[in-house]
């Protein structure tokens, strides 16, 4: 019986002895040792119970009044594994701007267990803290304690500086060319003009590209006379200067014999050996022979070589 009565002591000891040494309260620094004006961070935990409940101090209320606080952090909560235990911890973060050694005191964590009715105090450890203050030298020049930094100029803040100067010299060019066209009454911008081809070697090439094409040789013989006529009836109307494209055979025929062209009955022996022919396939369906057809390529070609400019054939 008093075996089991002083087991059951043992472990209620070792329970509340448990409970107990979880309540631990702590109080620390990043540094002991500062100078005036640099950041302190004072960070302040608890370890205790979870099911406990805990209230954090306030501590710009208690502090010295030559402590000036920055700034709080949010609580931060470790929660151990497989354990009851939580540790909870907050950062001040302050600034002391006059030499010294100051000492905060024992820090009161307010806590109250499930079972208890009121809170109790959780004291911290006592922290020291040394604030230096830089070393003057009064027979010396006043100077800043750290001198001033040069910081190089980079590409990319000069570039836009560089877009706005480059665009200012292109806006005073312009302004100046335009200024002395306008003095001098000239266009702004002067087009050189696309060479113009004379009409009878325009027709000269035509006609040899129909004759690389082959198209009566492949029995494309309405096709071929369709653009033989064309060659024909643009050049006598950009090189003769005749409507030939609206007329009928007929009419370009009357044209050619109502000219003053001195061997106009050569010509128009040469077009009543072409367009006769070519009306019979383009409108009636007709096949000329073969010969016929190279023989109304010859009349074209040699209707062109008859009335191109003469100053033409003696260069040739």
């Amino acid at each position: 019986m008093l075996k089991r009565i002083f087991t059951i002591f043992i472990c209620l000891f070792f329970v509340l002895s448990g409970f107990a040494g979880t309540n631990v309260a702590k109080a620390e620094v990043d540094t002991s040792n500062v100078q005036i004006g640099d950041h302190i961070n004072l960070k302040i935990s608890l370890q205790t119970d979870q099911e406990n409940t805990v209230i954090f101090p306030m501590l710009s209320d208690t502090m010295d009044k030559r402590i000036e606080f920055i700034s709080v952090s949010e609580v931060d909560t470790i929660i151990e594994r497989n354990s009851r235990v939580r540790t909870y911890s907050r950062t001040f973060t302050l600034i002391i701007f006059e030499p010294g050694e100051y000492t905060f005191p024992e820090i009161p964590f307010l806590v109250k267990t499930p079972t208890d009715s009121d809170f109790s105090e959780v004291l911290t450890n006592p922290v020291t803290i040394i604030v230096g203050a830089p070393e003057v030298d009064l027979e010396a020049d006043i100077k800043d304690i750290k001198p001033i930094w040069k910081i190089p100029i980079t590409f990319r803040e000069i570039f836009p500086y560089l877009l706005i100067l480059i665009g200012l010299g292109l806006l005073t060019f312009a302004g100046i060319y335009m200024y002395r066209k306008w003095k001098k009454k000239e266009p702004l911008f002067v087009f050189k003009p696309k060479p113009v081809i004379p009409a009878h070697v325009e027709a000269m090439e035509n006609l040899e590209k129909l004759r690389l094409k082959q198209l009566w040789q492949n029995n494309l013989v309405k096709e071929y006379y369709t653009e033989l006529t064309d060659i024909l009836r643009t050049y006598t109307e950009k090189g003769l200067h005749i409507n030939a494209v609206e007329m009928t055979s007929d009419e370009l025929i009357d044209a050619i014999e109502n000219s003053e062209f001195e061997n106009k009955s050569e010509l128009l022996a040469l077009l009543r050996n072409t367009l006769p022919t070519a009306d019979l396939v383009k409108f009636a369906k007709s096949v000329p022979l073969a010969d016929e057809h190279d023989r109304s390529f010859k009349s074209v070609k040699q209707f062109v070589e008859i009335t191109k400019p003469k100053e033409e054939e003696e260069k040739s």
